[in-house]
């Protein structure tokens, strides 16, 4: 399809392109763009592959690709939902209950979603978000949006074209565009940077801090391991997507490993870095022989420092934990469902619930609680 600004002023004019599969495209002009935009590696062409290699629910990819003449200029990673435990915990709790999928763009899994666009081309962002109406209809969705949308230019792009929106999580970021590791800690004051480096100390008499991965069976034990100590359902993070995910994403792997005396690994930050934004998406613990995640300090202090004086300027921390986060001089990001059909009557239905949504997610400490499903 081939859509023009609405208004009638001479703009670029966007052809959008509907991929069935992240294959149809090729990966270095994906991530390309995606790099020129800014964005990280939950937009990637291999984050988008090992979500087709293993996904964690039943997903029909419809990936949204904007072109002016050949020159690719913007990408929406989306998909059908048909079955996903995030997506169906959400909409339990807002008392919404679609009839049929929803296009989503794109995962709940991934810690920022929606339309990127090429320097320039701020414009292919609405193209896309037009496509993506369209494409929604075209399927058979009675339902699209947008998961995970930060709370920037874009959440206020939604809201303003009528989505209804819903703060759900937040992610947590440092951004380590320092001159050195001792101006980093300097937001803190004496004392409590002393705390601080008494807590790593003591964190990291019995563990030692490895800037390497744990192998898979490993990853997928320890994942799963803190998951169950946090009651939540292994299937939003199953063990074909995580094996898939540490395959598909190893040329950006850059994680963080606890080994106790005997060397063997006890606690994991598994992350990647693409560009300048490195992400820490998942955390593991033996919960069998730790009650708590005790050599978190050591490994957060280790991970922020390394990447001071680095070609890395923002570490995001993920989701939950935010007290802790806050310590290591982490600042809140509010990431949003936002969501939109084309009846009047059901998009005030929508309204409604993203707003019984967003109260019945509230947890402590000023922050959205969603382990038990998003995690």
């Amino acid at each position: 399809m081939t859509l023009t600004d609405p208004v009638g002023r001479l703009t670029a004019e966007y052809r959008i392109e509907t991929l069935p599969t992240i294959h149809d495209t090729g990966a270095d002009a994906w991530n390309r763009l995606v790099r020129m935009a800014s964005g990280s590696v939950f937009h990637t062409w291999q984050w988008l592959a090992a979500f087709e290699d293993a996904p964690p629910g039943v997903f029909e990819p419809r990936h949204l690709a904007a072109y002016r003449g050949d020159e690719l200029v913007g990408v929406c990673p989306a998909y059908l939902v048909h079955d996903c435990p995030r997506l169906s915990y959400l909409l339990e709790l807002g008392e919404f209950a679609p009839t049929g999928p929803v296009l989503l763009a794109h995962s709940l899994a991934a810690l920022d979603g929606g339309p990127l666009a090429a320097p320039g081309h701020d414009r292919a962002v609405d193209a896309l978000l037009r496509a993506l109406g369209e494409t929604a209809r075209s399927a058979g969705a009675r339902v699209w949006g947008v998961a995970n949308a930060p709370a920037d230019r874009l959440g206020g792009r939604l809201m303003g074209q009528g989505y209804a929106t819903a703060h759900i999580t937040t992610s947590y970021r440092c951004a380590t565009d320092m001159p050195s590791v001792h101006e980093y800690w300097a937001f803190a004051e004496g004392h409590r940077r002393r705390k601080l480096a008494r807590e790593r100390r003591i964190a990291g008499r019995d563990h030692t801090v490895l800037d390497e991965p744990a192998d898979p069976d490993t990853l997928v034990r320890l994942v799963h391991s803190l998951l169950r100590d946090r009651d939540t359902p292994t299937d939003v993070l199953p063990d074909p997507f995580l094996r898939a995910m540490r395959t598909r994403l190893a040329p950006f792997e850059r994680s963080i490993t606890a080994a106790d005396r005997a060397g063997e690994t006890v606690g994991v930050f598994a992350g990647w870095q693409f560009g300048p934004v490195w992400s820490m998406w998942l955390a593991g613990l033996d919960t069998g022989r730790l009650p708590s995640f005790v050599p978190y300090r050591a490994m957060a202090g280790r991970l922020v420092e390394s990447a001071v004086t680095t070609d890395v300027t923002t570490v995001d921390l993920g989701r939950s934990n935010g007290m802790e986060k806050r310590k290591l001089g982490a600042h809140p990001v509010p990431l949003h469902l936002a969501l939109r059909t084309a009846d009047r009557r059901e998009q005030a239905a929508l309204h409604a619930s993203c707003l019984r949504l967003e109260q019945r997610c509230q947890g402590p400490e000023e922050q959205l609680d969603m382990t038990r499903r998003c995690c």
